[in-house]
């Protein structure tokens, strides 16, 4: 489709939206912004030959294989538009936009040498109306499928949830926050002076004022290499006013090292848990802030007691809920706070 429909829809001398972008050499990307234009929906966009091929999902993505979402394809879009989170002016598309969730994504099945190849399966898929990919972003994870349904218009397609461990019945859009900023629409809508500056693909956005204490904290780079603190064996407690006592969990010691829209959960030893305990470094990444929150994994149960056993042998939600509490914030927004009092 290329992108002619888009340029003819827009009068690029009213609106700031990008009219190009050069994709990276590396995997693919996917984005989905949530858009509250004369109705409210999600753009769900792939990166497919340097543009990004675009669906509009009127309620929003399913986690739940027996829901079938419509979904409307539209004009693909320049690649530098998966950035775009602000107000957009008056005009075709106008309204409030949030990257309410992103990240790479693959051709579900076969095995691809390089991106090129890849791609052309992708194309193939397009033309054949199935694409079935996989994706790994902050809010949706594993196998979706796309179909062609000509019944419901020349456009329309279905957005459909594979059978897979990320597969669940609860709905996911009710994480409403970006994944970007961790604002709402309504907290976006409220700060016009975020709007997207005509030639640039980033958004301007005000840097809300740090708390007093950080000023103390002296500046330092985002690292990985960072161990937490461990306890030490001591002949008594303490009595001292300056101390903090913390109730003992049974579960994982972890740091969540979280930069740039990246998270990484590791264990003490520096073995990741990303993929163990997917729920986790998700609603991290949902935080949209750069830290290392150093904390413990653990499952609770019904009386919200920590179940080591539990966690030991969880494989998905339906072997117990999650929880990641968190003792420490080590670094955050470019400050040391380990010198700090905690």
């Amino acid at each position: 489709m290329g992108l002619n429909k888009y340029r003819q829809k827009r009068d690029f001398s009213k609106t700031p939206e990008p009219t190009g972008g050069k994709p990276s050499k590396g995997d693919l990307l996917f984005v989905i912004q949530k858009h509250d234009a004369s109705h409210l929906h999600y753009d769900f966009r792939i990166e497919v030959d340097g543009v990004l091929k675009s669906w509009a999902v009127p309620k929003g993505p399913s986690t739940d294989p027996s829901v079938k979402r419509l979904a409307m394809m539209v004009e693909d879009h320049p690649y530098d538009y998966r950035t775009f989170e602000g107000i957009s002016p008056s005009g075709y598309g106008a309204g409030t936009v949030l990257v309410w969730d992103e990240g790479t994504y693959q051709a579900a099945e076969g095995n691809f040498d390089d991106k090129k190849s890849m791609e052309k399966e992708l194309r193939r898929q397009l033309h054949a109306g199935k694409i079935k990919i996989e994706l790994h972003g902050k809010k949706l994870r594993g196998v979706w499928t796309l179909v062609k349904s000509p019944g419901r218009g020349e456009n329309a397609w279905l957005l459909i949830k594979v059978k897979d461990r990320f597969a669940s019945a609860k709905d996911v859009t009710d994480k409403d926050r970006s994944v970007i900023s961790g604002k709402s629409l309504e907290q976006i809508a409220a700060h016009p002076e975020r709007e997207w500056k005509s030639g640039s693909s980033k958004k301007s956005r005000k840097k809300d004022p740090a708390p007093a204490f950080l000023e103390k904290a002296p500046e330092k780079k985002f690292t990985l290499k960072l161990k937490p603190m461990l306890a030490t064996l001591a002949e008594g407690t303490s009595n001292e006013k300056e101390w903090e006592y913390e109730v003992k969990w049974d579960g994982y010691r972890a740091l969540a090292f979280m930069h740039q829209g990246k998270v990484n959960l590791l264990s003490r030893n520096q073995k990741s848990f990303n993929d163990k305990f997917y729920p986790l470094t998700r609603e991290l990444g949902e935080l949209g802030i750069n830290a290392i929150l150093d904390g413990e994994v653990v499952v609770v149960n019904e009386q919200g007691i920590s179940d080591f056993g539990a966690l030991q042998n969880w494989r998905s939600e339906s072997d117990g809920e999650l929880r990641f509490y968190v003792f420490d914030i080590l670094w955050i927004e470019g400050r040391d706070l380990t010198v700090l009092p905690i």
